[in-house]
């Protein structure tokens, strides 16, 4: 079960808040009228999440591209296509 709190809680209890999130080092869903509106994290946590992302994106960036049977015209046009698709279920239900 993730951990919740509400804005209000937070900004009455800043420090102590901040100080259990890094003591924890699990992250602390913060809600606002019962929505999720931000998401406290350890400083170390946020960390590891910033270089898995610069990782994914290294690899992502080093995929072979110039080789592809698809020009990328032709993956634009079908992307497009298929969220005209998508929007077009939405409005029917």
């Amino acid at each position: 079960m993730q951990a919740e709190t509400t804005l209000e809680q937070v900004a009455l209890n800043l420090q102590t808040t901040v100080d259990e999130v890094n003591r924890r080092h699990e992250h602390l869903v913060v809600t606002q009228n019962g929505k999720p509106v931000a998401v406290l994290v350890a400083y170390d946590a946020y960390q590891r999440l910033l270089a898995a992302r610069r990782q994914a994106f290294a690899y992502l960036d080093n995929l072979p591209t110039r080789d592809l049977p698809y020009s990328e015209e032709e993956v634009e046009a079908d992307i497009e296509q298929a969220i005209r698709e998508v929007r077009a279920e939405h409005i029917t239900r």
